[in-house]
């Protein structure tokens, strides 16, 4: 399948990104970057203006056939279990598409374990790799798209086929053994950095429980060489980080997850508090 983009020395590989929000949008400008002829897509209108020289649409219909789909797409939590519809109904569209071909499908957005492996049954051919983002709002420069991730794949032509792609960005990718390792990997790193910050959020309460001074405690436990306590800031917030905790915990029992759960909300309570304390005084 060879979609020429008709445009002055871009590649004929056509790329489709899907989902223009704050992964998407930065993945589409790099590959566009890289020289791709790139389409954008996204449902939401209000995401798809102004984006030039990325061409985006939010009528699937007006999306041409392409070599390589990106999804980047929202991943959710509802009625207590992992949601995945919105990768469930991009994908299947893909599948109607490229009904025939033999497509790259990287799924970039986090995932449920699993997931990827239901994406594979809905097409008759595709070239399935699942290279979970790293990306970082708050620093574009340092964690940005491009930078070292994992990949896992439906296959070997598959893997071969995504190194190509991503290589070509200058993404160095670390393979592991399936599309599920891939998965729980993503969620893992997530999950891991809550439980981080959990501890430090549920050490506060401690000490303020005992009038103890947090910060001194903090700085002094990280003298030591294998010690990296954050901050307590204010609370886990976003999108990512509470989702993949309750991702990770729903695979089986999970106590410590859990609990790093209830002190987040523990946590928010005791700031809520103490900004009521902080208004009825003033």
């Amino acid at each position: 399948m060879a979609h020429k983009s008709g445009q002055t020395g871009r590649k004929s590989t056509a790329v489709c990104v899907i989902g223009m929000g704050n992964v998407g949008l930065p993945t589409a400008t790099c590959i566009h970057e890289h020289g791709f002829s790139v389409y954008g897509y996204d449902i939401d209108k209000r995401k798809i203006i102004g984006l030039n020289p990325i061409t985006a649409f939010h009528d699937w219909s007006q999306i041409p056939p392409c070599n390589a789909y990106i999804v980047c797409v929202n991943t959710g939590w509802k009625d207590g279990k992992p949601d995945m519809s919105n990768i469930f109904d991009v994908c299947n569209k893909i599948a109607l598409k490229e009904k025939g071909n033999t497509p790259l499908v990287s799924v970039e957005s986090t995932v449920a374990v699993g997931t990827c492996r239901k994406v594979a049954e809905m097409f008759e051919s595709v070239c399935l790799v699942h290279v979970p983002h790293r990306f970082w709002a708050k620093e574009p420069e340092k964690h940005g798209v491009v930078q070292e991730r994992v990949i896992g794949a439906l296959n070997q032509e598959s893997v071969i086929k995504a190194k190509s792609f991503y290589e070509s960005l200058g993404i160095s990718l670390y393979p592991v053994s399936s599309l599920e390792i891939a998965e729980l990997v993503k969620i893992t790193e997530n999950a891991y950095r809550y439980v981080q910050i959990a501890f430090v959020e549920q050490l506060r309460l401690i000490c303020e429980k005992n009038a103890l001074p947090f910060e001194e405690i903090r700085r002094g436990a990280n003298t030591k060489w294998n010690v990296n306590l954050l901050e307590a800031r204010d609370g886990i917030k976003g999108d990512c980080l509470p989702k993949d905790i309750r991702y990770l915990a729903s695979l089986g029992d999970a106590p410590l997850l859990q609990g790093a759960i209830e002190a987040d909300e523990d946590y928010k309570e005791f700031l809520e508090l103490c900004k009521r304390k902080t208004k009825s005084s003033g």
